[in-house]
């Protein structure tokens, strides 16, 4: 049997190893498609490391005004922000400040079904708290601490059970400014958004600003914004990427942080829980509501054992989503003032075609 040439042999182990890998321009095509629809009005990013892959804006951020969305514009972030709530704890305990081991009670004062509920739980959604945000509770700082001191229980006992809560994260924002001795605010932009150079971020405080409006699938505007740090910062596309690369680079925590808040945990009854601290952990669950528990899966085969975690937002007609690929520093994010359902389907068909079998 003859032998092949060596440049041949390269040549064809060169076409064996690139044939399934991701087409990037293929990626932008499937962006520009659901925005050819009116299924996309917003700002998408997708980038590896430093490089972008795909950046794009689609639509009017202000149908009165006619302004374009850019990758300057403020969205709200809503949920996303628990992201950076989850990070300002892990600063905290990196700077001595505290124990996410500790009950929340060694720190701050709390409705006292809370006293015995570590901090770490409160993080990862187990606390068994109730959620104002399901019980019609207004979004103030008054109102929320009211509803929790009337509640008389617990609604479930802490670490039996998962239940995605926005009260977990209202109270973790608290115990920022009271172990910090700042704002919330205040503490972030020290310690997260100035250091990552995210300018154009920042929690929402009844202040105007000039963000997108949001619109509801027939374009009537529906616009609502939170003061808390259960999803009240707003933020931008360009913004959100700084934000990526500064935890894949461990700007803003130590490896070892980071590690940790992108760890699953086990309930009393041995099951695994995918919330992290601010992120889920390679969650594949299609079915559930919108922008709560998004398609994010890593979709090679699970023996690598890759990781991917991700956020979503949802506040009125916005959307939001971050996703992080923690092997592989890939990042997707989304930002939208109309929220739609094949948001969903978009970020699955760029996942389907950034993460190919190879």
């Amino acid at each position: 049997m003859r032998k092949l040439p060596a440049f041949l042999i390269i040549a064809l182990i060169a076409l064996s190893c690139t044939e399934k890998k991701p087409n990037y321009e293929d990626i932008g095509e499937i962006a520009k498609a659901y925005a050819s629809k009116d299924q996309l009005n917003g700002s998408i990013l997708i980038a590896q490391k430093n490089n972008i892959i795909y950046q794009e804006s689609f639509g009017l951020a202000n149908i009165e005004t006619n302004s374009k969305i850019t990758s300057s514009t403020l969205f709200p972030l809503g949920s996303v922000t628990k992201q950076f709530t989850a990070t300002a704890i892990m600063i905290l305990q990196e700077k001595g400040m505290l124990s996410i081991d500790d009950k929340i009670s060694k720190y701050m004062e709390v409705p006292p079904t809370l006293n015995d509920i570590p901090i770490k739980n409160f993080m990862n959604m187990t606390s068994g708290l109730f959620n104002y945000w399901e019980n019609n509770v207004k979004n103030n700082k008054d109102s929320i601490l009211k509803f929790h001191y009337e509640s008389e229980a617990l609604y479930f006992p802490t670490n039996t059970k998962y239940h995605y809560n926005n009260s977990n994260y209202f109270f973790l924002g608290l115990l920022i400014e009271s172990v910090s001795g700042m704002t919330y605010n205040d503490f972030l932009s020290q310690n997260i958004f100035e250091p990552a150079g995210m300018s154009n971020t920042f929690l929402y405080e009844g202040n105007k600003c000039n963000k997108a409006i949001g619109y509801d699938e027939t374009w009537n505007i529906n616009d609502y914004l939170i003061t808390t740090a259960d999803g009240g910062i707003l933020s931008t596309i360009d913004n959100l990427f700084l934000w990526d690369k500064a935890l894949s680079e461990n700007k803003i925590l130590t490896s070892a942080s980071k590690t940790l808040m992108f760890e699953t945990s086990k309930l009393e009854n041995g099951e695994i829980n995918n919330y992290g601290f601010g992120w889920e952990i390679n969650v594949t669950n299609e079915n559930n509501s919108l922008f709560h528990s998004l398609f994010s899966k890593f979709l090679k085969d699970p023996k690598n054992d890759n990781k991917v975690v991700s956020h979503t937002g949802s506040l009125a007609s916005f959307g939001a989503y971050n996703q992080y690929d923690v092997n592989n520093d890939y990042y997707i994010i989304l930002l939208s003032n109309q929220l739609r359902p094949e948001l969903m389907h978009l970020i699955k068909d760029i996942n389907s075609e950034l993460y190919k079998t190879q």
